[in-house]
C-alpha cells in the first residue's frame, strides 16, 4: 500500500478488503459496532487456521484513531498489517508469529469526525455529536479561505501578548515589565458571535463541544474531568457508541494478551504504570523493559514523560482499564516526535505537552520554524497576513486584523505525507516489541519414573518462552484472569488425575508437571496444554516402561505434531 497521503473512510475500508483479497487463508473481515453516523468500525483478523482457530490463541490487538484528528495512528495500523502479511511465507521470524497467533487490528476507530478533519478545515478529537451547545466568542472557521484554521491577532492595548522581537512570527504572552509597544488579543481564526460584552472580553468559544474517547472508559472514569462545568468525560462512561464497541470487542476476545493503541503526537511508549504513578502496578519492571525495548528501536520516550507527582493524568483511560481491570499489557504510542524532530539535541526532561518555562518556549517555536523552513518548505507556518473581515463586530462593523500561525494539523499533530513512511516504520518497530513478546507454550519430555505403590509417574516439562507470563500480565493473574493453565493426559488409563491445573507460568519459565499413569506396553499419549491468553501446545509421545521414549513437542497455535 502506498503511504503517499492520509486516507478517507472509504480507502481504509478498501485497504482492509484488499487484505482480505490477496490473503484468504489468513484474513477475516468484521465490524465490531457502528459510529455514530452509522459506519462500520472494521476490524481485520489474522490467523492462521491450520494451526488453531482465532480464539485459541494468544492474541496482540492493535488500533488507531481513537482520536479522530490523530490520523497517521490508522496509517501506522494499516501499514504494519501490509507489512506483516507481505512478509508471511517469506521470512521466517515473522511467518512463525502469524502461524503461532493472532492479531487483530482496528485502524480507524472515530471514523465519522476523522472523515471531518480530512476533508474540512476543521480540527476534531472526537466524535461528531456537538454535545455541548455553542457559546459566545471566536467559533472556529476558515475566514481567508486558504483551507486551514490558524489563528488570529487584533491589536489591543490590553492585549495578553506581543510579538517576540527577534522574531515576530512568534506570540509571547505579555509579561509585568510589558508597558510600552503593540500588544494583540489573539484568537483562533474564526467568526465571532454573542453581544457587546462578549467582544470587549474576546476570546475563543470553548473548544470542548465534543467528549473526548479515551476519558470515557470506566477505570477511574471522573465525570468532572477536566473541568466541572464542562467536562470531556461524558454523562456516564461509555456514552460515545464508538467507545462502547471497543469496550465490548475487548471484553469478547479475553485472549488477548498485549494492546498497542497508537496515537499523536509526542515520540512517546506510555504504559499504564506512567499513567497511574498512584497506583501499585505489580507489570511495573516488566513494563519499563518493553518500553526501553521499544525505544531501542524508535528512538521515542518510554520515561519520565510526566512532571515527577502529576496527578489525575488521564482518568478513564482505555489502556488503564484495559490493564486494571482486564490485566492486559497495553501501551500507547505516540508517534511522530515533532519536537525531536525540530531539535534533536532538545533537553530530555523537558515536556512534550507544554513548556514549562520562557527558555523552553522560545527554543521550541524557533526550532519549530527552523524545521519548518529546513524540511516542510515552509508550508506549515503561515506569516501574519493583513485581513479585513466585513460586518465582523456584534454591530456589524469591518474588523481588521492579521490572520497566520501553524496549519497544527499536519506539522505537529500528523507528520506531513513525505515524512508518513518514517513515522509508520517507526510504528511497526514499537509493534514487533509486543507482538513477540506474547506467551509461548512449549512442552518437552522430561521423564518417566516409578512412584510409590508402583506407579509410573510421566514428568513433562511445561516451558513459556515467551516474555509475558502465560496470563498475560501479574496483574491478571490477581484478578484471575487468563490465569488457567491446564494441562491435560490422554490416551492411557490414569490412576490420578488426567488433568492438572498450573495457574500460569512466567515469562521465560518451565514448570514441571507430573501425572500417574498405568501403561500396558508401549503407550502413544498426548498431552495438552491450554490457556485463554497463551493458547495451546500439544505433545505425542509414546511410552515404553522398558525405556526413554521417542517424543516430539510442539508450541502454542501447533494442533498437531504427531
Amino acid at each position: 500500500m502506498k503511504l503517499d497521503h492520509y486516507y478517507l473512510y472509504g480507502e481504509v475500508a478498501a485497504a482492509l478488503k484488499g487484505f482480505l483479497r490477496d490473503y484468504p487463508a489468513l484474513c477475516s473481515l468484521d465490524s465490531i459496532g457502528k459510529t455514530r453516523e452509522g459506519r462500520d468500525i472494521l476490524c481485520l483478523t489474522v490467523c492462521n487456521p491450520e494451526t488453531g482457530s482465532p480464539e485459541e490463541k494468544a492474541a496482540f490487538f492493535m488500533d488507531g484513531n481513537l482520536h479522530s484528528g490523530e490520523v497517521a495512528s490508522s496509517m501506522a495500523v494499516l501499514h504494519i498489517l501490509d507489512q506483516w502479511l507481505s512478509a508471511y511465507g517469506k521470512e521466517p521470524a515473522v511467518t512463525a508469529l502469524l502461524d503461532r497467533f493472532t492479531v487483530y487490528a482496528i485502524p480507524r476507530i472515530n471514523a465519522d469526525a476523522a472523515e471531518v478533519f480530512l476533508t474540512t478545515p476543521y480540527m476534531t478529537r472526537g466524535n461528531t455529536e456537538k454535545y455541548y451547545p455553542p457559546d459566545n466568542g471566536v467559533a472556529d472557521r476558515d475566514m481567508d479561505g486558504d483551507g486551514v484554521i490558524r489563528q488570529m491577532r487584533i491589536p489591543d492595548p490590553a492585549g495578553k501578548w506581543k510579538a517576540y522581537e527577534k522574531d515576530s512570527r512568534i506570540m509571547m504572552a505579555r509579561g509585568p515589565e510589558d508597558t510600552e509597544g503593540t500588544f494583540y488579543t489573539l484568537v483562533s481564526e474564526g467568526v465571532f458571535r454573542g453581544g457587546a460584552e462578549d467582544f470587549i472580553c474576546l476570546r475563543d468559544t470553548n473548544p470542548q463541544d465534543a467528549l473526548d474517547p479515551n476519558r470515557q472508559f470506566p477505570f477511574e472514569w471522573n465525570k468532572d474531568y477536566p473541568d466541572k462545568d464542562r467536562p470531556t468525560s461524558g454523562p456516564e462512561p461509555l456514552h460515545d457508541p464508538e467507545v462502547r464497541a471497543l469496550y465490548d470487542f475487548v471484553c469478547g476476545h479475553p485472549n488477548i494478551a498485549f494492546h498497542m493503541d497508537f496515537h499523536t503526537y509526542g515520540g512517546l511508549h506510555i504504559s499504564p504504570a506512567d499513567f497511574c504513578p498512584h497506583l501499585e502496578v505489580p507489570d511495573k519492571e516488566r513494563m519499563q523493559a518493553l518500553g526501553a525495548a521499544m525505544r531501542k528501536r524508535t528512538g521515542y520516550k518510554c520515561s519520565g514523560i510526566f512532571p515527577e507527582g502529576a496527578k489525575d493524568i488521564a482518568p478513564g483511560s482505555y489502556t488503564t482499564w484495559e490493564y486494571f481491570e482486564r490485566g492486559i499489557m497495553a501501551f500507547v504510542t505516540e508517534l511522530w516526535d515533532f519536537h525531536f524532530q525540530a531539535d534533536p539535541d532538545r533537553p530530555q526532561g523537558w515536556s512534550m505537552f507544554f513548556a514549562e518555562s520562557e527558555e523552553q518556549f522560545l527554543r521550541e517555536a524557533e526550532t519549530a520554524l527552523g524545521w519548518d523552513e529546513r524540511e516542510n518548505g515552509g508550508q506549515g507556518f503561515k506569516p501574519w497576513t493583513p485581513c479585513v473581515l466585513p460586518g465582523w463586530t456584534d454591530d456589524g462593523k469591518d474588523m481588521a486584523v492579521e490572520i497566520g500561525g501553524w496549519n497544527r494539523k499536519f506539522t505537529m499533530q500528523n507528520p506531513p505525507p513525505r515524512l508518513l513512511p518514517g513515522v509508520c516504520e517507526k510504528a511497526a518497530d514499537a509493534a514487533l516489541v509486543g507482538f513477540q513478546a506474547l506467551p509461548r507454550l512449549h512442552m518437552a519430555f522430561h521423564g518417566l519414573r516409578r512412584g510409590e505403590g508402583g506407579k509410573d509417574i510421566l514428568e513433562i516439562e511445561l516451558m513459556n518462552l515467551g516474555y509475558l507470563p502465560t496470563c498475560g500480565t501479574e496483574m491478571a493473574a490477581r484478578k484471575e484472569m487468563g490465569d488457567d493453565l491446564t494441562v491435560s493426559l490422554s490416551g492411557c488409563e490414569t490412576p490420578g488425575e488426567n488433568s492438572v491445573r498450573v495457574g500460569h507460568v512466567d515469562g521465560y519459565a518451565k514448570r514441571l508437571v507430573s501425572f500417574a499413569v498405568r501403561m500396558q506396553g508401549k503407550t502413544p499419549v498426548t498431552v495438552t496444554a491450554r490457556g485463554t491468553r497463551c493458547g495451546q501446545a500439544v505433545l505425542h509421545i509414546t511410552l515404553d516402561p522398558d525405556g526413554y521414549p521417542p517424543h516430539r513437542s510442539s508450541e502454542n497455535g501447533i494442533k498437531d505434531a504427531s
